[in-house]
């Protein structure tokens, strides 16, 4: 799971750079196999960016569950975003086929 992910992070995701200790991760878990479910948090004036769509295909291609940013992004009136959790955690749940209610509850 990879959420929020940022315009910024998606792309140097898809182009192979580990500049951070979670990038890095990310790129080693694209060949293992593992189910990945990604979140992006992304303006749409930054999804028109032309690098945009070419990353989001091949991190699809690569096996990446990327999920639709406004079926997941809550946008508050002062422009800050807030998540639908539940549906992130399903789309979680969906491709690793747990049926924990919340993985992320201490109890799961």
């Amino acid at each position: 799971m990879a959420a929020p992910v940022t315009f910024n992070s998606l792309n140097k995701w898809a182009a192979g750079f580990s500049d951070t200790l979670a990038l890095g991760v990310l790129n080693e878990m694209l060949g293992t196999g593992v189910p990945i479910v990604a979140a992006p948090c992304v303006k749409s004036v930054l999804r028109q960016h032309p690098a945009y769509e070419p990353s989001l295909l091949r991190l699809r291609s690569a096996g990446v569950n990327v999920l639709d940013p406004d079926a997941i992004t809550i946008r508050a009136a002062d422009g800050l975003a807030d998540f639908k959790w539940e549906q992130i955690a399903a789309a979680l749940r969906d491709a690793t086929g747990s049926n924990v209610d919340n993985p992320w509850s201490a109890n799961a």
